[in-house]
């Protein structure tokens, strides 16, 4: 993926060196904390259930709701796609492909097409990042709470995948044509995320946990508008730029909260992680200090509001917000 150069961002060389190499007590401390969090919720959330405290058991879960869709693509499965979270690069892969599947996103089609959206982030060639979408009123009330049209379409492109069929355009036929590696790659991938993702229905169901269904299966699906907003904001109403301002010009930075941070796993900070994307998610603050410093940051919000309010004010035709991501 492109690296900007260290100095051209205002690091040294010995700086940069030093912010690339995984810390792997920091990365086994984020991961235990955000485990803990889902776990523990789902857990209390459970026992109230087993209780008849409906009601109580669903409040428990609505923290666990709007923090599960940072473990995809947007958030921490992301940071793991860039496998230097972890020394062990085969962990970061494992668990990267893990967050995927716990937010039913097929883990093939994202290996292929994020390489490209560094290297071109916001071109022709960009197949995940469009400035022009927006949320609508209406996708804004499916987000807030229970998002069925996200997960209807998201079932239907995976059920697509698995029959070894990819929609979209000639960008995305070139890079998985019919018989390829990338082709067969990307129909496995789904067929693993169905796999488990009916396999933990089924077990929660049998182990007589049906509260499970809507803290596991659907969780992605439930609250996701801050994940889908923040998503978003990296690149909406941007443009691609010239290869030497394509990243001030495309990528903007939010500024959030020490809690927002955490479950975004800093891509809110995501300037500094396009300049720079070995860079891992916990050394990203003190690349972006240095983005500061050389007045670098062009494009930038403070808080997820003013970003909703960025979001709203957008009004160029756009395409239908896509779910599936």
């Amino acid at each position: 993926m492109t690296e900007g150069s260290p100095s051209a961002g205002g690091l040294d060389r010995e700086t940069y060196r030093r912010l690339i190499r995984p810390r792997n007590g920091v990365a086994l401390a984020h991961l235990g904390l955000r485990t803990g969090f889902h776990l523990g919720l789902l857990t209390l959330a459970s026992h109230l259930a087993s209780e008849g405290r409906l009601f109580a058991a669903l409040l428990v879960l609505t923290p666990h709701w709007a923090a599960w869709s940072f473990l995809g693509w947007a958030g921490l499965g992301h940071e793991l796609a860039h496998r230097n979270v972890l020394s062990w690069r085969r962990a970061n892969l494992a668990l990267f492909r893990i967050c995927s599947i716990l937010t039913w996103s097929n883990f093939a089609f994202f290996e292929l097409t994020h390489p490209i959206h560094h290297r071109h982030t916001l071109g022709p060639a960009d197949i995940e990042a469009n400035a022009g979408v927006r949320i609508s009123a209406r996708q804004a009330l499916g987000l807030a709470g229970f998002d069925l049209v996200g997960l209807v379409r998201r079932v239907r492109l995976l059920a697509l995948n698995a029959a070894g069929i990819v929609p979209g355009d000639e960008r995305v036929q070139a890079l998985a044509p019919p018989g390829s590696p990338e082709r067969r790659a990307i129909r496995n991938g789904a067929r693993w995320v169905l796999a488990i993702q009916a396999g933990l229905a089924v077990a929660f169901l049998a182990a007589g946990q049906p509260l499970l269904i809507a803290g596991v299966t659907l969780a992605p699906f439930c609250l996701s508008g801050f994940n889908r907003s923040l998503a978003l904001l990296q690149h909406a109403g941007l443009a691609a730029g010239t290869p030497e301002t394509r990243f001030e010009v495309s990528t903007r930075t939010v500024r959030l909260g020490p809690v927002g941070g955490f479950f975004y796993a800093n891509m809110n900070l995501h300037l500094a992680h396009h300049v720079w994307p070995a860079i891992p998610f916990y050394n990203l603050p003190e690349a972006d200090r240095a983005l500061t410093r050389a007045g670098r940051h062009v494009h930038e919000t403070r808080g997820f509001l003013e970003g909703l309010q960025l979001l709203a004010r957008l009004r160029r035709p756009t395409p239908r917000l896509n779910t599936s991501a």
